[in-house]
């Protein structure tokens, strides 16, 4: 073979994996996050964000060196590196983090259809209700172009009230740290490993470093568009605000959609009882939640404390397996007669 040959053949390929990486890690985490933290908790230092983006990095790194999650989740790592129990505890985290979660998406829909007319408790229960039947009896996951379109509005609407001076009714908070991390779902299935990364996008020997850059370089851009996004410009004036809160409210509630349905199937895995039920069960305890949070006054900054509290459950038991992993070096064995075991494959939750 042509040396010159072999090195532009090589480039390409690390180019493709560094990209491939990048999206993935954007597609992601990138979500109903987008919108709802900085409606709840807008304007926030950019420090806040750096802060957390630096845990997330570090975090990524320390995962990555003990051979990443982006192959099986972080449900698949755990199993493998601490056992079947701490796979469970990982999945019952996942559960209770995106049930409660919906309440706080739920009361934020509820708050951007109220700017066009009624009440927002009486809206977040109606999107609740809306969200939690489809799921229920039309579970077919939504289409890539439908996605697509979806992460396209909540960036638009998103993009909008931070044109108009920040989200209406924004409160700033000194303890964002933890409900900042509800915007970092989904990071902790997709940190590829230091020998590379394989899948759809990364066919072939796509080397481990590229994979590993473009993962970070996603979180990089994740965590600037957060930081521009709580810190709105001065407010503009005179701007329609019935068009882009409806957009808001919708894109969110189609979210909480597609929570609910993912939430149900980590019901199946921890019990093996239909998704359907799971579904019903998480809507009723985000349901709960909402209530509660409203009769004391609660508003979305402190509902977010709960699924930022399972994010960080979440991270820390895999960053545990992981230094596990680094320090005893096991030789890990092949778990493929195990692969119809409700864990075995758990995939990243969609938000």
């Amino acid at each position: 073979m042509d040396p010159g040959t072999g090195g532009r053949a090589l480039v390409p390929a690390g180019v493709r994996a560094l990209g491939a990486a990048g999206s993935r890690t954007l597609v992601a985490v990138l979500g109903a996050g987008v919108l709802l933290l900085p409606a709840a908790l807008a304007p926030a230092p950019v420090g806040w964000s750096v802060v957390v983006a630096l845990v997330v990095i570090i975090w990524c790194l320390l995962v990555a060196g003990a051979g990443g999650t982006a192959r099986g989740g972080a449900v698949g790592f755990v199993r493998r590196r601490l056992g079947f129990r701490a796979a469970r505890v990982v999945t019952g985290l996942y559960f209770a983090g995106f049930a409660t979660g919906q309440a706080a998406v739920a009361l934020t829909a509820g708050e951007f259809a109220a700017r066009v007319s009624g009440d927002a408790f009486v809206w977040a229960v109606a999107a609740l209700l809306a969200a939690a039947t489809w799921a229920t009896y039309r579970p077919r996951p939504l289409s890539t172009p439908v996605r697509r379109l979806r992460l396209a509005a909540v960036l638009t609407a998103a993009g909008g009230w931070w044109a108009l001076g920040g989200a209406p009714d924004a409160t700033a908070s000194w303890w964002v740290l933890l409900p900042l991390l509800f915007g970092w779902v989904g990071i902790e299935g997709s940190v590829p490993g230091r020998a590379g990364l394989t899948g759809p996008g990364f066919e072939g020997s796509a080397p481990g470093r590229a994979g590993l850059t473009g993962t970070l370089l996603g979180v990089t851009a994740a965590a600037a568009l957060y930081a521009v996004l709580l810190r709105p410009p001065a407010p503009l004036a005179d701007l329609p605000l019935a068009p882009l809160a409806l957009l808001s409210a919708l894109v969110l509630a189609l979210y909480c959609r597609t929570n609910l349905q993912a939430t149900g199937a980590r019901w199946h895995e921890l019990t093996g009882r239909p998704q359907a039920e799971g579904t019903a069960t998480a809507a009723t305890l985000a349901l709960v939640t909402l209530t509660l949070a409203h009769l004391a006054g609660g508003t979305t900054a402190v509902l977010l404390l709960l699924p930022g509290s399972a994010t960080a459950a979440i991270l820390a038991v895999v960053a545990v397996a992981a230094v596990r992993t680094l320090t005893n070096r096991p030789k890990e064995k092949s778990h493929d007669h195990d692969h119809h075991r409700p864990l075995e494959g758990a995939a990243r939750p969609r938000r």
